[in-house]
C-alpha cells in the first residue's frame, strides 16, 4: 500500500517549505496545480503510515490532506502505455508485448526493444535512414550495418528481400539484445561482428551499407567503408547534423560517391549514394 499527503503554501514559500520536508525525509515532491494563483500544491509519497503520520504532524500549517492507494508496478504502467512506432512510410516498430497489425499489406512491422542498445526508430535519424532505405532494391543484395544496435536496419533489409546482413558493434552489452531481436522477429540469429571495420579482410564487400551513426564516428572509418562497399554499391549514411554536411559530402565527392538523394529532419540530415569509382589502396 502507498500513502500520500497533499499539501500546499505559497508560491514564495515554496522553496524553504520544500526544504525542510526533504530534510524531514521526504523522497521527492510532485507538484500539483492550486485552488489560488498565489498557492502552490504539492504531494509526497511513503509507504509507511507511521511515517506519513510523523511527517504531517511536523507540518500542520500546510493543511496536509492525505490517503491511500494500492501500490503501483510502474514498470507494467510503462509498459501498458507503449504503442507502436510509423517509423518511415513502410516500417512500423511494435513493443514486442503490444499486438498490432500494419494498416497495408505491404508494411514491415518489426518487434523491438532497446534495453541497452539504440534504434527503436523514434530518434529523428533512424527514421531518417529507414526513409531512404526505401530507395533501394534489396532483392538477394549484402548488407553491411556499421553501429547496428538493436539490428532494425538490418531487420528492415532482410524483410524487403536482403540475402545477407552482418552487423557491426563495439558495445558488447548490445549484442544480447540484439539475439534476443532477430529471434523476436523471425530471423536467424545475427552475423554480428564486436570490433572496428578493419576486421573484415580484403576480399570482404558488400552491395549495400546502412550506418546511423554521428560525423565524428564515421570519418575515421571512411577508407574502410569504401573498402568494403562494391563497385556501383549503394551507401545510406544517416546521424548527421545538417550544419556538418559539407564534411560527408566533401568526402563523397572526393572519394567518388554519387548523391542520390538528401534528406532532413530536424536538425538531422541523411544521404542516400552510389560508389561509382575505384580506389586504389597501397
Amino acid at each position: 500500500m502507498n500513502y500520500y499527503a497533499i499539501g500546499s503554501c505559497r508560491i514564495e514559500d515554496y522553496e524553504l517549505e520544500s526544504f525542510k520536508l526533504f530534510e524531514a525525509g521526504v523522497a521527492s515532491l510532485e507538484e500539483l496545480e492550486a485552488e489560488k494563483d498565489c498557492d502552490i500544491a504539492f504531494r509526497f509519497y511513503t509507504n509507511s503510515k507511521n511515517e506519513l503520520d510523523r511527517i504531517t504532524t511536523e507540518f500542520p500549517h500546510l493543511n496536509f490532506e492525505c490517503g491511500e492507494e494500492e501500490e503501483k508496478d510502474w514498470d507494467l504502467w510503462w509498459r501498458e502505455r507503449q504503442t507502436p512506432v510509423k517509423v518511415s512510410e513502410s516500417l512500423w516498430v511494435r513493443p514486442p508485448w503490444v499486438n498490432f497489425s500494419a494498416p497495408n499489406a505491404g508494411d514491415t512491422v518489426l518487434a523491438l526493444e532497446a534495453k541497452t542498445a539504440f534504434g527503436t526508430g523514434e530518434h529523428s535519424s533512424t527514421a531518417l535512414a529507414a526513409r531512404l532505405m526505401e530507395k533501394v532494391n534489396f532483392k538477394n543484395k549484402s548488407v553491411l550495418d556499421i553501429g547496428t544496435g538493436t539490428g532494425i536496419l538490418s531487420l528492415f533489409a532482410l524483410k524487403r528481400g536482403a540475402s545477407f546482413a552482418v552487423q557491426t558493434e563495439i558495445d558488447h552489452l548490445t549484442i544480447p539484445c540484439l539475439a534476443e531481436n532477430f529471434e523476436q522477429n523471425g530471423e536467424k540469429p545475427p552475423n554480428a561482428v564486436l570490433g572496428f571495420l578493419d576486421t573484415f579482410n580484403e576480399k570482404a564487400k558488400f552491395n549495400v551499407i546502412v550506418c546511423n551513426m554521428i560525423r565524428t564516428e564515421v570519418l575515421p572509418m571512411r577508407a574502410d567503408i569504401e573498402r568494403l562497399l562494391e563497385q556501383g554499391g549503394e551507401f545510406i549514411l544517416s546521424g548527421q547534423l545538417e550544419c556538418e554536411k559539407h564534411f560527408i559530402l566533401d568526402w563523397f565527392k572526393e572519394a567518388g560517391f554519387r548523391v542520390c538523394e538528401e534528406i532532413i529532419s530536424e536538425e538531422w540530415w541523411a544521404i542516400f549514394s552510389s560508389f561509382t569509382k575505384e580506389v586504389n589502396y597501397v
